[in-house]
């Protein structure tokens, strides 16, 4: 009576106490972190079998490369398909007009001593006549004579050079003349002339 029970163990098979368990603290779970499985290697290609044999990995239906040699190379160029057709060619077409190579030379003379002031081909400018009216029939140098004189010895009055005298040599005086009748006469029109085969 008046005496506190202290509470007793429970003993165990040896009659030896046995001590309350305590649990163990747990560690939370952590997810660990996903990643990709590596990619497979890619198989390389294979070389062809001899007798034939398509390699293991080639595709199905697809035509064989052909290998390329000079020889090839050369024929892929000369095919007509890849030589362009200047009847054809937009940007250098055929010109309209055939001329000598006489004449074509008295052209190219013409553009390079006469059209500053004539203006191109002869259709004259603000300050020099038009040629392909002067040397019509009824026009102000309506002979070749005329023409030939005028030019070497010049108008120093309207300010046209002596031609001869600044080197122009006579062959080239001729041939202008033939560029510019042919001009006057409606037989060679605007543009580069062409060279008529045989000159």
């Amino acid at each position: 009576c008046g005496r506190s029970e202290v509470p007793q163990t429970p003993a165990s098979a040896g009659g030896q106490a046995v001590a309350a368990s305590t649990p163990a603290p747990t560690t939370p779970d952590i997810p660990k972190p996903v990643t990709a499985p590596p990619a497979a290697p890619r198989p390389a290609p294979q070389a062809p079998k001899p007798g034939g044999q398509k390699p293991a990995n080639a595709v199905v239906g697809a035509p064989a490369a052909k290998p390329v040699t000079a020889a090839s190379r050369a024929d892929t160029a000369m095919t007509p398909s890849t030589v362009p057709d200047p009847a054809h060619d937009p940007y250098h077409p055929a010109p309209r007009d055939t001329v000598s190579m006489d004449t074509y030379l008295g052209w190219k003379q013409f553009e390079l001593n006469c059209a500053r002031c004539h203006g191109e081909f002869g259709v004259g400018s603000s300050f020099a006549p038009a040629l392909v009216i002067s040397l019509k029939d009824n026009g102000t140098i309506p002979t070749r004579d005329l023409f030939i004189a005028t030019v070497c010895q010049g108008r120093a009055e309207k300010g046209m050079p002596s031609w001869c005298a600044a080197g122009l040599e006579m062959d080239k005086i001729q041939n202008i003349y033939l560029y510019l009748k042919g001009r006057a006469d409606g037989k060679i029109g605007l543009g580069r002339p062409g060279v008529r085969e045989g000159g």
